[in-house]
């Protein structure tokens, strides 16, 4: 009997893990600045805020919100790849470098099909700065359709 519940559990543990990932999308790849890009490190400010509060809102809706950057370094800022903690939270982010002084948008959409109550979101920025990995969050609370 513990053997079958263990095993249950450890099923469902799997499952919810990959719910959230889109199908057919891979992990999250890491490793896309190599080590020449690397050293040509950046500093980046962003202009509003890292955090975006989108309070409460009904099951179904999308929040949509752009965070907007500046490049305070001295090289050109190369965002690499940016991915949401699953996959309800999708950014858009620039493929070109970002020179120096110039500003960059990062776009997020949060899809609250499914969800209720607190919502904590985030998306990972990997990218050539000195931390290599920026967040930006997305809180708030969702409440269900009667």
């Amino acid at each position: 009997m513990k053997k079958t519940l263990v095993i249950a559990l450890s099923l469902i543990l799997v499952l919810g893990i990959f719910s959230c990932r889109k199908r057919g999308e891979a992990p999250p790849d890491l490793g896309k600045l190599d080590a020449a890009l690397l050293k040509d490190t950046t500093t980046i400010t962003f202009i509003d805020s890292t955090t975006f509060p989108f309070d409460t809102i009904m099951q179904e809706d999308k929040v949509h919100h752009t965070f907007r950057l500046v490049n305070t370094g001295t090289k050109n800022l190369v965002i690499a790849r940016a991915f949401g903690s699953c996959g309800c939270t999708v950014p858009e982010y620039p493929k070109d470098p970002v020179k120096p002084g110039d500003t960059a948008s990062i776009a997020v959409t949060f899809n609250s099909a499914g969800k209720q109550g607190e919502q904590h979101k985030n998306v990972t920025i990997v990218c050539n700065t000195v931390t290599r990995n920026e967040m930006v969050y997305l809180t708030g609370f969702v409440k269900v359709k009667e």
